[in-house]
């Protein structure tokens, strides 16, 4: 029993190192679901003020655009604190505040197009992404905590 534990434990470690999130993270983190036409999309986001405070206005319903075949952002009129860690760039899945344009984005295809500056990730999609791909260029998305 204490060998799976310790196997466990690494693996998280292993983990968090890979993914840039911190442990306490990895072990925190809040399950979302994310509707968007008939598409349903799960989604853990993670531990820090910016997430936390995403988590607290849920659920919310956003008009998400499709912008460069890259991602849908959206604009919750939300002041979502920015003391959360940045990073330039983006993997596939990321969910993410940009607190530049006051944007909530997700990013499903980091090959068009990955640049992108001042960004704060607050989640990760782990659904299949190519379910993106059907959805127009405006859809209606519903972010709420997962049941």
């Amino acid at each position: 029993m204490a060998s799976t534990s310790t196997n466990l434990g690494a693996l998280m470690v292993a983990t968090a190192l890979t993914t840039g999130m911190s442990t306490a993270a990895a072990i925190t983190s809040t399950s979302i679901t994310i509707h968007a036409g008939n598409a349903v999309f799960n989604a853990k986001l993670n531990d820090n003020n910016t997430a936390r405070e995403f988590i607290a206005a849920l659920p919310i319903t956003l008009k998400m655009t499709r912008w460069g075949d890259r991602e849908y952002y959206g604009k919750p009129g939300l002041k979502l604190s920015d003391q959360s860690p940045r990073r330039n760039g983006f993997d596939n899945g990321d969910v993410a505040w940009w607190p530049s344009g006051g944007s909530f984005a997700i990013f499903f295809n980091n090959k068009v197009n990955p640049d992108i500056s001042d960004l704060i990730v607050i989640g990760k999609v782990s659904s299949d992404l190519t379910l993106f791909d059907a959805l127009g260029e405006v859809v209606e998305m519903r972010i709420e905590l997962a049941r």
